[in-house]
């Protein structure tokens, strides 16, 4: 019966997700494991259309010095977080916030030029 257990215990390790966060430099880590306590103990509430918008971007700009870039999308007013590697734009970690904004996304209107900038 142990060996089971133990078997069960480490499966978790054998995702991916798991796997991608132990490969990623430091700064990376560092960089998600930041946004993901913030997001956490953060609440989302507070938020107006332009203030989100406005921390969108300075946090996007910190996740660009070390590689990364921030997306997100709300559905239902939960905003769901997708970070990807700017060289690769593969998906490097995603979540969803715990808590609800007070407005939807067509709120939140980003220029064009950012998208221009993102892509």
């Amino acid at each position: 019966m142990g060996s089971r257990v133990a078997g069960r215990r480490y499966r978790s390790c054998l995702k991916p997700a798991m796997i991608q966060m132990h490969s990623r430099p430091k700064e990376q880590r560092e960089a998600i494991r930041n946004l993901v306590q913030l997001v956490l103990t953060r609440d989302m509430g507070t938020f107006n259309p332009d203030r989100f918008k406005d921390w969108i971007k300075e946090t996007d700009a910190r996740f660009r010095k070390v590689g990364l870039m921030l997306i997100f999308e709300i559905r239902s007013r939960t905003v769901h977080f997708t970070i990807k590697e700017v060289r690769t734009k593969r998906t490097a970690f995603n979540f969803t916030a715990s808590t609800r904004v007070p407005f939807d996304d067509r709120d939140v209107v980003m220029s064009v030029e950012d998208f221009t900038k993102s892509g």
